[in-house]
C-alpha cells in the first residue's frame, strides 16, 4: 500500500492517568474513522462503473455460479433428449421456458434500474 495509515496507540505508549487515557481514545478512534474512510473511498472509486462492479461480483461468487451453469446444462440435455423423443411437446416446453425467461428478464432489469438509482443517489423507497 502507498497510502500511510495512522498509528493506533497503546496506553503503555503514554503515561498513567485519566486525562491521557481520554486523549489516547480520542486518537485512535479519530485513527479507526481515518482507516474507514481511506477503505470507503478506495472501494468506492475502484467500483464506480456498475458492469465492473457486476463483473467483480460474479467473480466473488464464481463458487456458487458453477454449479447453475452445470445445472443449467444438464437440464438443457435433458429437454433436448425429451423434444427429441417427444416433439409434440416441443411447443409447450418453448412457451414455458419463454414464459420464465421473460420473468427474469424483467427482475433483471428492474434490479439494475435499482442499482443505478442507488448509484446516482435518487433512489426513493416505495414506502416514504
Amino acid at each position: 500500500m502507498s497510502e500511510e495509515l495512522p498509528e493506533v496507540l497503546h496506553s503503555s505508549d503514554s503515561p498513567v492517568g485519566a486525562e491521557s487515557d481520554n486523549t489516547l481514545l480520542r486518537e485512535n478512534i479519530a485513527a479507526l474513522v481515518q482507516i474507514k474512510n481511506g477503505n470507503i473511498a478506495r472501494f468506492t472509486q475502484s467500483q464506480l462503473n456498475i458492469t465492473s462492479a457486476l463483473v467483480e461480483q460474479k467473480w466473488h461468487n464464481r463458487h456458487q455460479i458453477f454449479p447453475w451453469r452445470v445445472k443449467e446444462e444438464v437440464y438443457g440435455a435433458v429437454l433436448c433428449e425429451i423434444i427429441a423423443h417427444q416433439p409434440r411437446w416441443k411447443n409447450e416446453i418453448l412457451a414455458r421456458l419463454e414464459v420464465v425467461y421473460q420473468k427474469l428478464r424483467d427482475e433483471e432489469a428492474q434490479s439494475l434500474s435499482c442499482t443505478r438509482a442507488l448509484l446516482e443517489n435518487n433512489y426513493k423507497t416505495p414506502h416514504l
